[in-house]
């Protein structure tokens, strides 16, 4: 006879497959469905499911997970779990509430169903972030006030018993309360479930009459990224670039996740293993409507100019190696939400456009018609990799798990801490989010290396051409720190761009981000200097810097550089001179410079100008910069030439969209030229028109979800007490006017 063994340490389990049973003796299982365990006999289990402990059977033991228990009680003793009491609450609720759940869709009761499905998505979010184990004190506290507070509002929303607990959110022991304290914590408990029906009901009233954090909140998304692994057949270090990517305008969404690589298939910063996290940021709710979104990644090699080793041959030069591309769009949509799958990421190797020339059969994934070569534009190449429908990728590639998490970093960061913590590289949107709120400051300045054609000269076959960028002081000091080539990385004192091989005209299309305090930007430039890179280290130390250019952050009238593509001119001469900023200053630094301005603005005759062209394009990201000379000029008003009644009328000729990012600053100009203007009777008119022209912007459709800011701008940050008089005044007059 079979001999069943009663448990010791397996009492308690989860069913994780459905189990039909075919004989009397089994017990059939459904998913999700917890059961209590007395025996067990060569792969089998004996015992009862909760929601029906009256029949008992077995059923496979490969079809539970098991959960551990606190103690060994005896075969017929109920099993404690060893979690905390709130997350075996949460356990207990969820099921109870999905067998209700159930019922309400049988019922048809669909505004109740979809109400009920979202607490629970939220409980089981939340009991997430508990059994992570990684909250701190304080936010586990917080955290449990609101988990308790959500069950006991379900609860009534499905008629089940009140549960009593105490103010920090612990359920009562009637066996251990007197009357008397059970009946005043049921009267709080009550007076505490009514506070949070109401405030959900405030939360479901339109969007113009919710607060700006919630507006905020429903208008702001964050892409959740985990990097599990990297696999490719590569003898070198790599980097890769990780962005989000729209293949229908080919345009790049965000800023680059740089993860660094080692040649020993782990990743460079060893402490980070198993914790290749980032999150995108600031993405719009018109982000999410896009067709198509792509997450994209760029491998760059690090080592020599050929897959050779050997001491005579220069290494540390960064070499286009290959692309990955994954269609997102699923993802953003929110068709996909489990941050758990993972996902593989097929690698495309790239090759030295020469060799295609030569051998259009060169061995690559994708059809011949379609090989990627190294020097063809980012963009180009992820199309085709879109495109391209298999893909031999022989188990090289990337795997990942993502989740769109609903609003900013500082939300998922206190909703998602399981997932998002300080340690989690941020990858900021190339763009402002939909609403900027009072006191939100950001001052990122992105600069692309996009193309350029340099001749050979005396050489027989065109240069290995490596552009370094800096930025620079107006005396020519170095800014140490001051460029970050990716999330998740520090700054650098200088940018080393990708080395093309025998390229006459090489597209880099390699973005990086230049983060500097906003009160150095005025005197700052970036310069370029350009180097051919021979692949025999013999010859690399001798090559010398063959050209430079440069282009100033900020204008002469004040406002920054302007956003799009800029044509530089390539100067040569001494080594000494061209890294003189005080020689190479005095010159024009961009084609149209050069054509605004005919004669140079001083004289540098060891610096000329060579038939060498270079393109960088340039996106300022600013809540303190502006690129509209007539807003600047309101601004500034104090220190503007210009007379302020001028200032005031070129308001508002303003495009909407860039007052909207300076609102508040815009605001606070206007009420100070009231306060403080010495010309009283024509600026209270000038402000009174200028304030109904940024109320009548609000207003607008393009605009309205700015209403929300407006009002917290005069709910905490208006200052100016006694502009009623001046505003009252600057209507009369306006009336009068008008009569």
């Amino acid at each position: 006879m079979a001999r069943w063994i009663p448990t010791k340490r397996e009492k308690f389990g989860v069913a994780i497959y459905n189990f039909q049973a075919t004989h009397e003796e089994e017990l059939s299982l459904q998913v999700g469905d917890t059961v209590q365990i007395f025996e067990t006999y060569e792969g089998w289990y004996r015992g009862f499911t909760w929601r029906n402990k009256s029949k008992k059977g077995i059923f496979p033991a490969t079809f539970i997970h098991v959960k551990e228990v606190t103690d060994d009680k005896g075969h017929h003793e109920p099993a404690v779990l060893s979690e905390l009491p709130l997350v075996q609450e949460l356990t207990v609720t969820l099921r109870e509430w999905a067998l209700l759940w159930h019922s309400l869709y049988v019922q048809n009761h669909r505004l109740q169903f979809i109400q009920i499905q979202d607490m629970m998505t939220q409980l089981m979010d939340w009991r997430s972030q508990i059994m992570s184990g990684t909250l701190p004190k304080d936010d586990l506290a917080e955290l449990r006030k609101k988990v308790t507070a959500k069950i006991d509002y379900g609860n009534r929303l499905l008629n089940l018993d009140l549960v009593v607990r105490d103010e920090n959110g612990n359920i009562l022991d009637p066996d251990e309360t007197s009357v008397i304290t059970l009946f005043r914590s049921h009267e709080t408990a009550s007076r505490r479930i009514e506070d949070w029906i109401q405030e959900e009901k405030s939360q479901l009233q339109p969007l113009d009459c919710r607060s700006p954090a919630m507006l905020h909140l429903a208008h702001t998304y964050s892409l959740y990224v985990n990097l599990k692994n990297f696999v490719c057949n590569m003898a070198e270090d790599a980097e890769l670039l990780m962005c989000l990517y729209d293949p229908d305008s080919s345009h790049f969404i965000s800023e680059n996740y740089l993860v660094r690589w080692s040649s020993s298939g782990m990743p460079k910063e060893i402490e980070k293993l198993n914790n290749l996290q980032a999150v995108f940021t600031d993405l719009s709710s018109l982000d999410l409507i896009r067709p198509r979104i792509s997450l994209v990644c760029q491998i760059v090699r690090v080592g020599h100019m050929e897959m050779k080793d050997g001491k005579k041959h220069t290494f540390g030069l960064r070499r286009p190696f290959g692309v990955a591309v994954m269609d997102i769009s699923d993802v953003i949509h929110g068709k996909v939400d489990d941050e758990e799958k993972q996902h593989f990421i097929p690698f495309h190797p790239m090759a030295k456009e020469n060799y295609i020339s030569q051998r259009q059969l060169i061995m690559s994934p994708l059809s011949t018609s379609r090989v990627l070569a190294e020097n063809e534009p980012l963009t180009t190449i992820y199309n085709k990799v879109i495109a391209a429908k298999e893909v031999n990728h022989k188990g090289q590639g990337l795997w990942i798990s993502l989740k769109l998490l609903p609003g900013d970093l500082n939300q998922v960061q206190k909703e998602y801490s399981h997932l998002v913590d300080r340690s989690t590289a941020v990858a900021r949107k190339m763009g402002f989010p939909e609403i900027i709120l009072p006191g939100d400051v950001r001052n990122d300045i992105y600069i692309t290396l996009i193309q350029g054609e340099f001749d050979k000269g005396k050489k027989k076959t065109p240069k290995n051409v490596e552009v370094t960028m800096s930025i620079h002081d107006q005396d020519g000091n170095l800014l140490e720190k001051a460029i970050i080539p990716g999330a998740g990385q520090e700054g650098l004192p200088e940018y080393k761009s990708v080395v093309y091989y025998q390229v006459k005209q090489p597209s880099w299309y390699e973005t990086v981000k230049v983060s500097i305090p906003i009160e150095d930007v005025s005197h700052c430039h970036l310069r370029f200097n350009f180097r051919h890179r021979s692949s025999q280290e013999s010859r690399d130390k001798s090559e010398k810097v063959f050209g430079v250019a440069f282009v100033r952050l900020m204008n002469q009238d004040g406002t920054t550089l302007r956003d799009g593509f800029h044509d530089l001119i390539l100067y040569k001469g001494d080594s000494k001179k061209s890294d003189d900023a005080k020689m190479y200053l005095l010159l024009p630094a961009t084609k149209e410079e050069e054509e605004e301005v005919r004669s140079p603005r001083g004289h540098a005759p060891s610096l000329t100008p060579t038939k060498d062209s270079f393109q960088i394009s340039t996106l300022i990201c600013s809540t303190k910069l502006t690129q509209n000379v007539d807003l600047l000029g309101l601004l500034n008003w104090r220190s503007n030439p210009r007379p302020i009644s001028q200032a005031l009328r070129k308001l508002m000729e303003v495009d909407g969209s860039e007052i909207m990012k300076f609102l508040q600053d815009t605001l606070d100009a206007l009420f100070n030229i009231m306060m403080e203007a010495p010309d009283k009777e024509i600026c209270d008119v000038l402000v009174f028109d200028a304030l109904v022209f940024i109320i009548s912007l609000i207003a607008d459709i393009k605009f309205q979800h700015f209403n929300p800011v407006l009002e917290t701008y005069i709910t905490k940050h208006f200052s100016t007490t006694l502009a009623y008089e001046k505003l009252i005044r600057g209507a009369d007059l306006v009336c009068a006017e008008r009569r």
